[in-house]
């Protein structure tokens, strides 16, 4: 049979008209001119400026009516931040749940929902940005090796304005350095290190920067990293599937320290300046990272411990190509960025615990519709049902972006751009159980149980404008609207094999080949036939108005109402209902001060947010995850920093964020208008109206202390930063949460202490100093009522290193 093909889409127009009157109207205001204030200049051991690109603009941190946690690349380097977990745990307004290298899922200010990273469900609640593009991934972020970087920027709050794709609770961007002509400049650094009793490990890193006229210059960078391992795989206890007799045993796959990572890559840019005030900025960056084992452990079966019965590997291959065209035309400032990022994801991983469990559930009656003894080869002969599955996700996405802004003296300025973005992502999961009978197999895949294999497209269009009145030289005023249009298809199969039998008929299994349309079967290995084939589409808009008042040059508040919005879709389970979208309103108050001649920096927020339809994942039938809408919630919270010059030897850094994230209505099953679960049938409540928010903790912060000084011809430093957060709860749905049980609250500690003389430096640094078992997550391989055994993801244990560099 003939494979249906794919329905076209007929283009969209996207509206414009309120946004071109609007910038109309704003062009002709703008005709008078006001002179920048100058600058006053930095009393002697004033805090360094940090300069940031928030609003599209490189301007001082203090100046940036925005709440943003910024690290630039001094702090970097002071705190040994290479990884994503590295930056991410010094950053208290933003919450990660991770499961190793590459797959973290981002969230900020307590918008979570504990569920993310399917392939076919919610879109991120967070956007990344790599300089100008966005590199934001379905299913899990890239984890990009920190080295010769500017800064790390986290924007709290919806950022739809300037910000679309995926930042409707904030937005993570990572800002590169770029190539110089001012002079050569190349360095290097070496690392060798070692988990205390675990595996060790090193990173060799450099880069150079060449000028190659007045007029161009390339930087480039490589880098090069192994981490040792410190979970093992340990001889599990005899364990017997109920319905077979069979044993399942690891015997032959134990290894000590078994989660080794290999990461290497790099970074080429050139800079280019030509005509008179135009740049052009070609990068490719690219990255190959291979983790082995799981960075999990089982309480139960031992600190550090795990009992895998399949070989676990992931590989995760991604590069990067951008472009961005700076230049003038006439007084306004013109930027294009745009680029293409490609990312592969191949994986293997142990699934025997699904089958245990369930294998267990069904020789006691309460899972009637598990495969059960049917496990069995082509002779009839009763297997072992332990699974692996052999996942492949590959990424293609392109983004163009064109800005236009006016002079920053204009007394009225700002920025009105387009944006075009396309996300393609072919995600497949084969479930196997070895000699698996080719009748109970999928359609041409022997030996696959289940196979998910879909292909999503996410096709957005979107143009923005954002405009300040400088009203008086104190006041300001600014406001900002997003017009968008976003068109997302899945097409794929997920399911069982055709010809599932059981002992007990009248508890058929719900085979999905078997309910693929008529005549739609093919001999496709990519799927036997097609059973999803769906699609979201809608437009709208989001919104920021902002006052922003300076007392002083060094004295600032500021408020803010903006919005922020992400499209729904379908489910895989077509009982299901479709999901629908979520809206996110934020109402903040802000301050950015210094004191005491710039020796002291305090900045922070007060915000209250509104999540109405929040989308969140809950574990259905057969283990399957579901997206339902949750109703209202609301968050509260406070988010601040404190950066304090004690002398001019000694600094003290201390930041932190107190959220309080609570349902106000409950969260239904299946979601209903008035949220009483009581309609239709067989819904129930998953968690009561003022159940707290999963995954991100009510305190959240950390402190650092810095110390310099002279020793004869070194320059020496010692350093302490302390984590701390309290407990979190793991899964919104309560039976869920309980089962599992909640992840308590932990701190760490890292020191270091180094010296400087020269073009080298060397560092000796201890990372968790008390060697905490602090837990990132906590789960069950399927759903907390079957599966009993629960698994942590913890923080890295103790890390002893030590660095030398030299640069030139």
């Amino acid at each position: 049979m003939s494979k249906p093909s794919r329905r076209r889409r007929a283009p969209v127009a996207l509206r414009v008209n309120p946004l071109v009157f609007v910038t109309s109207s704003i062009l002709a205001a703008s005709a008078a001119h006001a002179a920048d204030q100058p600058a006053s200049p930095a009393p002697s051991g004033a805090l360094e400026e940090v300069i940031v690109t928030a609003q599209k603009h490189a301007e001082n941190l203090q100046s940036v009516p925005i709440s943003i946690q910024a690290i630039d690349s001094k702090k970097l380097a002071d705190l040994q931040v290479t990884s994503f977990d590295g930056y991410a745990k010094f950053l208290p307004s933003l919450s990660v749940q991770s499961f190793g290298p590459g797959s973290a899922q981002l969230y900020i200010r307590g918008v979570t929902n504990g569920g993310d990273g399917l392939h076919v469900g919610s879109q991120p609640l967070v956007g990344v940005y790599v300089d100008e593009m966005p590199v934001t991934t379905i299913g899990s972020n890239l984890d990009v090796h920190i080295y010769d970087m500017a800064r790390v920027e986290a924007l709290s709050g919806p950022q739809g304005t300037l910000y679309g794709a995926s930042s409707m609770a904030g937005t993570l961007r990572l800002i590169t350095n770029k190539p110089s002509t001012t002079g050569f400049e190349a360095g290097y650094d070496l690392t060798a290190n070692t988990y205390t009793g675990h595996g060790a490990g090193g990173k060799i890193e450099g880069f150079v920067n060449i000028p190659l006229s007045d007029h161009a210059a390339v930087r480039l960078v490589a880098f090069t990293e192994h981490d040792g391992g410190y979970i093992s795989n340990v001889l599990g206890p005899p364990e017997t599937y109920p319905t077979s007799g069979i044993v399942r045993s690891n015997a032959g796959l134990t290894k000590k320290d078994f989660n080794p990572v290999q990461t290497s890559g790099g970074r080429a840019a050139l800079k280019v300046d030509f005509a008179d005030h135009w740049t052009i900025t070609p990068t490719v960056m690219a990255q190959n990272q291979r983790a082995d084992g799981a960075f999990a452990f089982a309480p139960a079966i031992g600190d550090l411990s795990i009992a895998q019965y399949s070989p676990d590997t992931n590989t995760d291959n991604w590069w990067n190509a951008a472009l961005t065209i700076e230049g003038k035309i006439a007084d306004f400032d013109v930027i294009y960025a745009g680029g293409i990022t490609t990312r592969n994801i191949h994986s293997r991983a142990d699934y025997s615990g699904y089958s245990y469990f369930y294998d267990q559930a069904y020789a006691a009656g309460s899972y009637p519709t598990y495969f059960g003894d049917n496990f069995r080869d082509n002779a009839g002969n009763l297997i072992s049902p332990a699974e692996y599955t052999v996942s492949s996700n590959n990424y293609k996405k392109y983004s163009h972006e064109l800005r236009f802004s006016t002079p920053k003296d204009w007394k009225v300025h700002g920025v009105l751009g387009l944006f075009l973005q396309r996300q393609y992502n072919y995600a497949r999961d084969e479930y196997h159980v070895d000699g698996l009978a080719d009748v109970y197999s999928i359609t041409n895949l022997p030996g696959v149980l289940y196979l998910n294999s879909q292909r999503r497209t996410d096709r957005d269009k979107a143009i923005f404008t954002d405009w300040t009145w400088d009203a008086t030289d104190k006041l300001a005023i600014t406001g900002g609207i997003r017009e968008f249009k976003f068109d997302n298809t899945v097409y794929g199969f997920f399911g069982y094999g055709p010809n599932p039998t059981y002992s007990n008929p009248s508890a058929p299994h719900a085979s999905s080949e078997a309910l693929c349309p008529a005549n739609t079967f093919t001999t496709s290995t990519i799927w036997p036939c097609v059973n999803i084939d769906s699609r979201a589409a809608d437009t709208g808009e989001t919104h920021r108005l902002n006052a922003t008042y300076k007392f002083t040059p060094d004295q600032m508040i500021y408020a803010t109402w903006s919005t922020g919005f992400r499209p729904g879709g379908v489910n895989r389970v077509r009982s299901r209902p479709p999901y629908q979208p979520d809206y996110l309103t934020n109402v903040e108050a802000g301050w950015k001060t210094e004191w005491f001649d710039r020796r002291l920096r305090f900045n922070g927020a007060l915000f209250h947010e509104l999540w109405k339809a929040a989308q969140f994942a809950v574990i259905g039938q057969n283990g399957i995850t579901e997206i339902t809408n949750a109703g209202r919630s609301r968050i509260d919270g406070i988010e601040a920093d404190v950066t304090w010059r004690v002398t001019d030897a000694f600094t003290l850094t201390a930041s932190g964020t107190s959220l309080r994230a609570k349902l106000i209505d409950a969260a239904c099953n299946i979601a209903t208008s008035d949220y009483s679960c009581n309609t239709p049938t067989g819904n129930h409540p998953l968690a009561p109206a003022g159940n707290r928010l999963p995954v991100s903790a009510k305190l959240n912060g950390n402190l650092i202390a810095r110390y310099e000084f002279k020793a004869n011809d070194f320059d020496v430093h010692l350093q302490g930063a302390l984590v701390a957060k309290s407990g979190v709860i793991p899964a919104l749905t309560v039976t869920d949460d309980q089962a599992i049980g909640n992840q308590p609250g932990y701190a760490s500690l890292d020191i270091a202490a180094g010296v400087k003389h020269g073009n080298w430096e060397t560092e000796l640094y201890v990372q968790n100093l008390t060697d905490n078992r602090g837990q990132g997550i906590r789960y069950t391989e399927c759903a907390p009522g079957v599966c009993s055994l629960v698994y942590v993801v913890p923080i890295a244990p103790r890390l002893v290193g030590l660095t030398f560099g030299q640069k030139f």
